[in-house]
């Protein structure tokens, strides 16, 4: 892999040493400059765990990705420049859904005398890598912490405002192929978060901007203020900051996807308080 066209994309210059320092700035301008975003799932196209196309993607597409292909991108960009890296099966959620969660995320030990927990593919998540202990601390007023679990697991803790609250993980290298049958599944299951809800999240150094279905939010000075989206302009709008794509003529498709499934909600929710007769699935969380 020629790193080159990755560097200059994140804007990333001078000596890339196997230390933790190149490490950390790595991290830090890989987040910076990739959204975390889900919208070709959501306009049905097809994610693959092809490193080439994660290249192809996001670096000469300018697009973003999700774990798969944030943390894999990143890991292959990591041992190109000659870090040693294991990516591990992660499982957001675990603590709630058991072992039928792992492999849901992908996580990446990098081994530096001490072994680094990096993770560019959580969306809300740290902006730098952090040892592999267990801790607490702070990346402003967010506050971040890993454990030990049962067994030989660790369980990573987002910050309040995070959509994933927790994933766990064990020290047990994985191969790409490990993961194909949570990749498929994340992405034909109606009932996947990813299904689910429209996600974009762009990191700075300062705050976290993102749009969940037709709600915009961001975390700053460790308050999360909200905006409710009312028509397609404010949703194209509100969009544009947060990529580095242009969705054209599909940006409106996803929006009548987004708005239908938000009233769709709307409705439910209003049926349930009234008393009325539910359908007969399930009702899907509040995610407006």
């Amino acid at each position: 892999m020629d790193v080159t066209p990755y560097l200059e994309r994140v804007g990333f210059a001078g000596p890339l040493r196997t230390d933790e320092d190149t490490l950390t700035r790595l991290h830090e301008a890989h987040l910076r400059t990739f959204p975390y975003e889900n919208l070709d799932i959501q306009l049905g196209e097809r994610k693959t765990l092809d490193p080439r196309r994660w290249m192809q993607r996001l670096v000469e597409e300018r697009r973003g990705g999700w774990c798969y292909e944030m943390n894999g991108l990143f890991s292959s960009v990591l041992r190109e420049i000659g870090f040693r890296v294991d990516r591990l099966g992660g499982g957001v959620f675990r603590e709630q859904m058991g072992d039928e969660a792992v492999g849901n995320h992908m996580v990446l030990i990098v081994h530096l005398g001490r072994p680094i927990v990096a993770d560019v593919g959580l969306g809300d998540g740290p902006l730098h890598p952090f040892p592999l202990e267990a801790r607490r601390w702070s990346e402003g007023a967010l506050g971040f912490g890993l454990e030990r679990s049962d067994g030989n697991w660790w369980r990573f803790r987002n910050h309040e405002h995070g959509l994933a609250k927790s994933f766990d993980f064990q020290e047990k290298p994985w191969t790409l192929d490990d993961y194909a049958a949570q990749c498929a599944g994340l992405q034909d299951d109606e009932n996947s978060i990813f299904q689910v809800l429209a996600m974009t999240f762009r990191r700075d150094a300062e705050r976290i901007r993102g749009l969940r279905e037709l709600t915009y939010f961001v975390v700053e000075r460790g308050e999360m203020t909200e905006t409710r989206i009312e028509s397609y302009e404010e949703y194209a709008a509100t969009m544009s900051p947060l990529v580095d794509f242009d969705l054209g003529e599909r940006l409106p498709r996803l929006y009548e996807r987004v708005r239908a499934r938000v009233s769709e909600r709307k409705h439910l929710e209003e049926a349930l308080a009234e008393g009325r007769q539910a359908p007969s699935s399930p009702a899907e969380p509040d995610h407006t």
